[in-house]
């Protein structure tokens, strides 16, 4: 077995007691590679990250810090909590506020050749 470069790790201090959060904490802070994580776990989180990608109506963001930096820097960019933002945010045209999911494509014509 090869060691990884990429871990992917979905919630992993669920079910874990004090000890076992501790070590695998730990154990993730001398990991050499990427590591992808999802948890709810704020406390882990803050030490365990140094990036967070906050997803949020199709658009993905980058935030250098723990998750407590994040926290601070997205309530500083909240539209409800500057004025300027919030402005300007209600001037957008409708097109700009939709996503491109959301946006559907006219079928395409039927190309098919006769014969």
């Amino acid at each position: 077995m090869c060691r990884s470069d990429v871990l992917l790790l979905d919630e992993p201090t669920n079910h874990l007691d004090l000890d076992a959060v501790i070590w695998l904490q730990d154990w993730l802070c001398k990991y050499p590679g990427t590591l992808l994580l999802i948890s709810h776990d704020r406390d882990f989180l803050d030490t365990i990250t140094d990036h967070i990608v906050h997803i949020e109506q199709s658009r993905a963001e980058i935030y250098t810090g723990n998750y407590s930096a994040f926290e601070r820097m997205r309530a500083e960019n909240c539209p409800s909590n500057n004025p300027l933002l919030k402005n300007n945010s209600a001037k957008l045209p409708i097109s700009r506020a939709l996503s491109p999911v959301s946006r559907r494509r006219p079928p395409r014509p039927d190309r098919r050749r006769a014969g």
